[in-house]
């Protein structure tokens, strides 16, 4: 499905292939895993001047042998702070000021020159930045899908990926990222 470009798109981001290897001045902030299994994806945090690539890499197991992947959503450095501000005022009720009942996503909100929003999926939350090719530097003039990184209700809350997220954030409004 190919989505309507509403925003000016922006630079792709060098591609990260592996989380191990990371792209010189890169800053390693955080990570945790999704699950008790080895092969259970991991989530990675990495700072890269004013912007942040979030990773999400695993290694499944197949009868032809283990296939490594690596999954890149750029970001601006902002949306360290921005999103749980953002996840709150999605998640207010109607009653108290929040969206009208039943809304997907949140009006798209300028975070330091990226259109980004947050949204409602059948299991949990999504960001989506409208500024950005979801395919980065393999995107095709043709096709535009903006980069979408979704987290179910259970990495949110119960893995502490929101906990992390917080943290992350409490430092960039201090000034210490």
């Amino acid at each position: 499905m190919s989505y309507i470009q509403e925003y000016p798109l922006l630079p792709a981001l060098e591609a990260i292939e592996r989380h191990d290897e990371l792209p010189p001045n890169s800053v390693h902030l955080g990570g945790l895993a999704m699950g008790e299994n080895p092969e259970d994806a991991k989530i990675e945090f990495v700072k890269r001047g004013a912007f942040l690539s979030i990773l999400s890499w695993g290694i499944m197991k197949l009868k032809s042998g283990p296939l490594y992947s690596c999954d890149q959503y750029d970001f601006p450095l902002k949306v360290l702070s921005w999103f749980p501000k953002a996840l709150d005022e999605f998640q207010r009720p109607p009653a108290d000021g929040g969206l009208h009942a039943g809304a997907m996503i949140s009006q798209d909100q300028n975070v330091d020159g990226e259109m980004l929003a947050v949204g409602s999926t059948a299991r949990g939350y999504n960001i989506t930045n409208w500024s950005r090719d979801a395919q980065g530097i393999k995107a095709s003039p043709d096709f535009y899908r903006p980069v979408t990184f979704g987290m179910s209700y259970g990495m949110l809350n119960d893995r502490g990926l929101l906990r992390l997220w917080k943290e992350l954030g409490d430092k960039y409004d201090a000034g210490e990222l």
